[in-house]
């Protein structure tokens, strides 16, 4: 039986996806490698392990740069191999592949390759440089799911008798399966030949966005409070952000530009008001009280009534006439009427102050929209709760007035 040792470093028993492995110094082994006609020899305190050259299914494997890098620093040596092989699951009867790093002189790691591919055969080269470019281009097109044979042949000039020999020479050399497959010996030859990332033709959408929305970072530190709404406008890489009072959020939209408005739910429990300009401008208004998202989108939605729409704007604080007529996209000759109808319907007092039948009106109009959706799971507001509040304590301090009346008349 021949017999060859080499002195090397190594690391042994490390799952075949080493990319998620951290590799220590503390791991490595020195010592005398022995090679024979059948197994690997890898001392060990009191004694050897030995690997069957049959279980070995790659040698030479290419490893990413980034694990490069931990083996050079970690084992003091810039020349490596790697060998994948078979053994014996843990769990159940089956088999997982493992592999072994060995690190050293270079002129011991190519006599290590030497021996074994010699032992071995080329089939287990890694650089599989018998591989011809169709049978390359063919691992690499099943290696992303392409198997349809409409799709491949333009892709091989049509030409079925060599796409159907590509086919074989990969099943027959276990780079895939009868499937198709891309085995896990095709997919280490794959990382091999990708090269050294020159990049990728036209631009990564992904990428683009992130690029994007890098500049955007800031935004999501800036928060909503209980007296002032977060509002902000995006375009391109550009972005405003302020604070907003609830009674000026009508000064600081572009409503004659407003082309769509959205209500999602951003955060557990807050909804978000996406208004979409005519010249793409991205306008997100954030509260800490969903209703004020509500009810400007109500009050900015031509769909709606008008007069829900004017109840809406009262919510919000504005009580100017001009400014109830620029909010609602009401004509100037118009809102005078409105509003007189809405006093005489019990809607509002002549000093624009909502009664309980208008707060009644926004509460179930919030409540059937959050059940028409998948947004929230109940609804409450502080903001409406305030206001019937005041109604109540107006109202008994107007009571409390005309009894005072009575009794400094008597």
């Amino acid at each position: 039986m021949d017999y060859s040792e080499i002195e090397l470093d190594y690391v042994s028993d490390i799952p075949q996806l080493v990319t998620n492995i951290a590799i220590s110094g503390s791991q490595w082994i020195h010592g005398k490698v022995g090679i024979t006609n059948q197994d690997i020899w890898l001392p060990k305190e009191g004694g050897w392990d030995t690997i069957p050259l049959k279980a070995v299914e790659l040698v030479d494997r290419k490893l990413p740069k980034s694990v490069v890098n931990k083996i050079v620093s970690s084992s003091r040596h810039s020349s490596y191999i790697v060998v994948d092989y078979k053994k014996l699951s843990l769990f159940g009867t089956g088999y997982v592949t493992s592999s072994m790093i060995f690190t050293g002189d270079k002129v011991n790691i190519e006599n290590l390759k030497s021996y074994l591919l010699t032992l071995l055969g080329f089939s287990v080269d890694a650089v599989y440089g018998q591989l011809k470019p169709e049978q390359i281009r063919l691992l690499f097109l099943l290696s992303s799911g392409i198997t349809d044979m409409d799709v491949l042949l333009p892709i091989f000039d049509r030409d079925k008798l060599l796409l159907k020999h590509a086919f074989e020479v990969l099943k027959k050399r276990d780079l895939v399966d009868e499937f198709a497959y891309v085995t896990p010996t095709g997919s280490a030859i794959i990382e091999g030949l990708k090269g050294k990332g020159e990049g990728t033709l036209g631009k990564d959408l992904n990428s683009s966005f992130q690029e994007i929305a890098k500049c955007w970072n800031h935004t999501n530190s800036f928060k909503a409070t209980e007296k002032m709404n977060k509002l902000v406008w995006k375009f391109g890489t550009s972005s405003l952000i302020g604070h907003v009072n609830t009674e000026c959020l009508w000064q600081f939209i572009p409503l004659d530009q407003i082309k769509s408005v959205k209500i999602e739910e951003k955060n557990i429990g807050l909804v978000s008001l996406f208004m979409h300009t005519i010249n793409d401008v991205m306008i997100t208004l954030d509260s800490v009280e969903n209703s004020i998202s509500f009810a400007l989108s109500d009050a900015i939605d031509q769909n709606e009534d008008s007069i829900f729409r004017l109840v809406s704007a009262i919510y919000l604080g504005v009580k100017d006439k001009k400014a109830l007529a620029y909010l609602c996209g009401i004509e100037s000759f118009a809102i005078e009427s409105k509003i007189n109808h809405m006093i005489q319907s019990g809607l509002i007092d002549v000093e624009f102050n909502l009664f309980p039948k208008s707060l009644k009106i926004i509460r179930n109009h919030i409540n059937e929209k959050i059940a028409n959706s998948s947004m929230l799971r109940s609804f409450e507001s502080e903001r409406l709760r305030e206001f019937e509040k005041n109604y109540a304590k107006k109202k008994m301090m107007d009571k409390l007035g005309d009894v005072n009346e009575v009794y400094r008349y008597d």
